[in-house]
């Protein structure tokens, strides 16, 4: 159950490029983040009331901790690609992306003392190396190309917050379920938007949005924020990070698949191999038995 609710987060993440390239006309980073949120507060709290006042006063104690997670998961992540794709080249942030796993695979074995076995670090590198094949088409002649710009540090930053939200989710008190500390995050998270969002595009703006800018919400709220992050949270707690993180590599995958069918584009050789390298670097973290072991 586990690896199904990480990958239906990764599918849902998948379509972000589409639906942005296809749909959304002229939404600002921190208008996308305030509206996909509260689209997603409105669903999460209600449905989640009666666990919110059973707990309130545990979620009161845990103010830092969802604070924290509300920064970091809530309004950084996924805001700051935005913000990236400003100056850096679509290659930069797609090889930038890689780091993301990697970063909680760091951070589990420094922080929760996690075993990372051979099998799977040598799984770890197989994905990446796969998922590098897919962005730069088998020439990695192109790394040596990139030049680093103000956007790369903005990726960097988003891919360490993304780490840093899926880490803490171990810290989630066992009587507080997903649904709740999602709700609990989220709203935390709209409320410091709020103010960013008005900064960055004003009354006027808001005014003017049409029905396509709030579909392009609703959908985000829905499927890329309730349903994902759900699904990604509690994958973490069924299987771990480092089984749970490899599954992002799939995302380039999904993409690809999705660009084909839906926006007709090609798929090449390079795309092939590196999905293959991808699933087997899966197959080996995945094919480690047992759960995360935490060492004394």
């Amino acid at each position: 159950m586990g690896y199904f609710l990480a990958l239906a987060a990764v599918f849902f993440w998948s379509f972000n490029l589409i639906v942005a390239s296809y749909f959304a006309t002229t939404l600002m980073p921190f208008e996308i983040a305030f509206g996909r949120w509260l689209v997603a507060s409105l669903i999460l709290v209600p449905a989640a009331w009666a666990g919110i006042k059973q707990n309130y006063r545990l979620l009161l104690d845990n103010w830092p901790l969802i604070a924290t997670l509300a920064v970091t998961g809530i309004v950084l992540d996924n805001t700051l690609i935005y913000y990236a794709g400003r100056t850096a080249s679509a290659v930069n942030m797609g090889v930038l992306d890689v780091t993301g796993p990697i970063f909680l695979v760091i951070l589990t074995r420094i922080f929760r003392k996690i075993e990372i076995r051979p099998q799977q670090i040598a799984g770890l590198a197989i994905a990446v190396l796969g998922v590098l094949v897919i962005i730069l088409r088998g020439d990695f002649t192109r790394l040596g190309q990139m030049k680093l710009v103000s956007g790369d540090f903005w990726m960097l930053l988003n891919t360490f917050c993304f780490a840093v939200y899926s880490l803490l989710q171990s810290k989630r008190p066992a009587a507080v379920s997903q649904p709740v500390f999602l709700a609990a995050t989220a709203v935390l998270g709209v409320i410091i938007l709020f103010p960013l969002m008005w900064w960055e595009v004003g009354e006027k703006r808001l005014l003017t949005m049409n029905g396509e800018d709030l579909a392009v919400l609703v959908y985000l709220g829905i499927f890329n924020s309730v349903i994902s992050y759900l699904a990604w949270n509690t994958a973490l707690a069924k299987i771990g990070n480092v089984k749970t993180s490899i599954i992002y590599y799939l995302l380039p995958i999904f993409s690809g698949a999705e660009a084909y069918f839906i926006l007709n584009e090609h798929i090449y050789a390079s795309q092939v191999w590196g999905g293959l390298l991808v699933v087997g670097g899966i197959a080996m973290v995945s094919l480690t038995g047992g759960k995360e072991q935490t060492q004394a």
